[in-house]
């Protein structure tokens, strides 16, 4: 039986990555399509734009790290 699923993503870095529910090892075939407009940035102004449509990976909070105040530091001068 075959199954066929449309989904939207944004690759990043020549990758596209597939929904999580599709085992390893399984043959897809993928067909890409796209608005051909968006890749022919001559500009920078078309650079910003797509950068501006990207999603957004997260807030200030996702990315804050505690300070790490229990570790001994040591110079070696």
């Amino acid at each position: 039986m075959q199954q066929q699923i449309e989904f939207e993503t944004v690759p990043f870095q020549h990758t596209v990555r597939i929904p999580d529910y599709i085992p390893d090892g399984v043959v897809v075939r993928v067909v890409l399509s796209f608005d051909d407009e968006k890749t022919k940035c001559t500009t920078n102004q078309n650079w910003k734009e797509l950068l501006g449509a990207m999603p957004n990976v997260g807030n200030d909070e996702d990315f804050i790290r505690d300070a790490d105040y229990d570790r001994e530091i040591t110079w070696d001068f």
